[in-house]
């Protein structure tokens, strides 16, 4: 394929690992890299080989000439989506059926939900939402998620259980 620019389509594999939520050392194990190749992609001073760039359009589902064509924006839910393409291959599925970070989750999961961003929940809701997608994470692993998250999350307020004051989170609003 004639005019591929090689920085334009690194740069949106690099938004597509990010969005679909899997770890640098996975992405880098699936195009068959090092994680210190890896690491000198991310940095510029290394590029994507043609076969590479092969793989990773076909696990993120995407073509090659949408990756060079265009800069990717992120998609709802874009983790399950590539869950259900891949269900039936092992390798990929294997990946992407784990757990996301926390971070993810938050990220591009939990603040696109409206009763979140608007009227706030508490953690147990909280861990129940992400469990309803297979997410499985303890409260005390989202409670310390929700604090190093300030800039995208706030307290609005609490909710007393069982004589308990239980934090309100929501998604922080912009000034």
């Amino acid at each position: 394929m004639k005019n591929l620019n090689k920085k334009f389509i690194t740069k949106n594999i690099l938004n597509l690992i990010d969005y679909s939520g899997i770890t640098d050392a996975e992405f880098s194990n699936l195009i068959d890299v090092s994680t210190k190749q890896m690491k000198r992609i991310k940095k510029g001073d290394a590029e994507l080989t043609f076969e590479n760039i092969n793989l990773a359009a076909d696990f993120f589902d995407t073509s090659i000439s949408k990756l060079n064509s265009q800069d990717i924006e992120y998609e709802y839910l874009y983790r399950l989506k590539l869950l259900k393409k891949h269900r039936s291959r092992l390798e990929y599925f294997t990946i992407l059926n784990k757990r996301p970070s926390i971070s993810y989750a938050i990220k591009y999961y939990l603040i696109y939900n409206s009763k979140f961003k608007n009227d706030g929940l508490i953690i147990s809701e909280i861990k129940e939402l992400l469990t309803e997608i297979k997410w499985h994470y303890t409260s005390a692993y989202l409670s310390n998620a929700m604090s190093r998250n300030e800039d995208l999350i706030e307290i609005v307020g609490t909710r007393l259980i069982q004589g308990k004051q239980i934090n309100i989170y929501r998604l922080r609003k912009q000034v």
